[in-house]
């Protein structure tokens, strides 16, 4: 369903979005459904002030300028402090707030949902089992019970903001897996669909579920499921056919299930390419990654970089052990390559992930009192996230970005790091495990986080490379690059053809029939 080869579809933008939506669902409403929300209302210092943030993350940065073209309603958890106060009697508040263009519909959740629902079910069973990780899944019969729940909640604001015509609902990722299965109930006439940003994992693993029919069944009410990974696809067909005995066509790559046809495509999710690129060609940045260079490099030494959230998927500790290899066996990178980790805290109040962060804490400490010399610190871990403007300083300031993913359905940081770097000096070390690496794989240095000397060993070779060697492969995986409004612009004509299939007498009469 790719549009990269054609040039006629090609880097369409936001605004461009909007007109493309209207011609895909023409009369409908646009509904998107996920968990975090686009803006956050908090209070201030000041008695009475009310500050607006845009929480951190790619999905709600870029689809807040789809909304914005295409207007329609988002359904989100209202998580701000002074989110209520803000919203009508309906729980709506118009944004963005300088100039709205949609309304962002608020969910209210108490310490119960949140504990249940979101740190419960969805953060320590769905994240690790399918990030392959089942040993660290909890199953708690209260938390699947705040799960549906919730899920049943998100599900009856949509039907809500759809009262009274048709509407286009697209859902986001693992905290909504059951809500698509209550709409469809409730209003069979609605388009559905479901992006699924993480990996979704083989049968052998997710038969760990308890709950493994309601999860597929929720799924299998959207008309399309979107997954990273043409693997990932093959593994939820396999499950559907598995746990529930849905009719699979994989030549279609559909599964018919209960006279419902749910249509399974890889759709692998990009970045705002552009942003990134203006924010590290700004003028000033050349004298602030000179400044960031001084401070951290010694002489004509080198600088690595990793951004990662404090997650066990993200591969830190194995990251760190291949650098402490290289230090070891290669003395003469002592004092040549420093090393500067950001590891965004995250999910704090789960314990596998406090486990993380002491661990990663200590082998930082570890490393940099091994090597350390009154003059150079080997590692410097950065606690906390970074805004854009800084985070361009560091990517076009390093000589290699590290991303040593253990399982990562995309991982857009590489992505980020290839955008911003329009000097063509680093070089990308990229796990074989990330969804990533196959497109970047023509440029990336593709390094396996379970073998650490190899690791090392890739990471010695990458400061070693030739600047021209450097330059070719930078800007191969840059002209891989698609923006993401090219990602959103192929579901929506995927969605749009299937909705007209099954809207039309002739697909209503197939699907009833299946």
């Amino acid at each position: 369903m790719s549009t990269a080869g054609d040039p006629r579809l090609a880097r369409l933008g936001s605004r461009e979005l909007g007109p493309l939506f209207r011609k895909e669902f023409p009369g409908e409403r646009f509904i998107v459904v996920s968990n975090r929300e686009p803006y956050e209302h908090r209070w201030g210092e000041e008695v009475g002030e009310i500050e607006i943030r845009r929480p951190a993350g790619g999905l709600t940065s870029a689809l807040d300028p789809l909304l914005q073209a295409v207007g329609g309603v988002w359904i989100a958890w209202g998580s701000g402090d002074a989110d209520a106060a803000v919203v009508d009697a309906d729980d709506r508040v118009p944004v963005p707030p300088e100039s709205p263009g949609y309304t962002l519909r608020r969910l209210w959740l108490d310490q119960r949902d949140v504990h249940g629902y979101y740190l419960g079910f969805a953060n320590q069973f769905l994240w690790p089992l399918c990030h392959l990780r089942p040993a660290l899944t909890r199953v708690r019969a209260r938390h699947w019970e705040r799960y549906r729940r919730v899920n049943r909640r998100f599900a009856e604001a949509v039907v809500d903001e759809a009262r009274g015509g048709g509407a286009a609902v697209w859902f986001h990722d693992y905290h909504l897996a059951l809500a698509p299965a209550t709409v469809r109930a409730i209003r069979p006439d609605l388009t559905l669909a479901h992006f699924w940003h993480i990996p979704w994992p083989p049968l052998e693993i997710f038969r760990v579920t308890p709950q493994a029919r309601d999860l597929l069944e929720g799924l299998l009410a959207n008309d399309l499921m979107g997954f990273q990974l043409p693997s990932f696809c093959a593994n939820f067909l396999h499950c559907v056919e598995e746990v529930l005995g849905a009719e699979v066509d994989r030549a279609a790559s559909t599964a018919t299930y209960r006279g419902h046809t749910c249509h399974v495509r890889p759709f692998p999710i990009s970045i705002d390419v552009g942003a990134f690129r203006r924010e590290a060609s700004r003028p000033e940045i050349a004298v602030q990654v000179a400044r960031l260079r001084e401070r951290y490099v010694t002489g004509d030494g080198q600088l690595g970089v990793g951004v990662d959230r404090m997650d066990y998927s993200k591969g830190l500790p194995e990251k760190l052990k291949a650098l402490d290899f290289l230090w070891e066996r290669h003395p003469e990178m002592r004092e040549r390559l420093t090393f500067v980790q950001v590891a965004v805290p995250s999910r704090t109040d789960i314990e596998a992930y406090d486990e993380l962060t002491h661990k990663v804490e200590r082998l930082v400490w570890e490393i940099n009192d091994r090597y350390g010399t009154a003059r150079w610190r080997p590692v410097h871990l950065i606690k906390r996230a970074l805004p854009a403007e800084r985070l361009a300083v560091l990517y076009r300031a390093a000589d290699l970005c590290i991303v040593s993913s253990l399982q990562d359905g995309m991982n857009l940081v590489a992505k980020e790091y290839v955008a911003s770097q329009i000097d063509d000096r680093g070089v990308l070390l990229l796990s074989r495990f990330t969804g990533a690496i196959a497109e970047l794989e023509d440029g990336a240095v593709e390094v396996n986080p379970y073998d650490p000397e190899d690791f090392a060993q890739r990471i010695r070779d990458a400061l070693a490379m030739p600047r021209g060697e450097r330059r070719r492969r930078m800007r191969r995986m840059r002209s891989m690059l698609r923006p993401i409004y090219d990602w959103m612009s192929d579901i929506f004509r995927a969605w749009g053809e299937i909705h007209r299939r099954v809207a039309s007498p002739a697909g209503r009469a197939e699907e009833e029939g299946a």
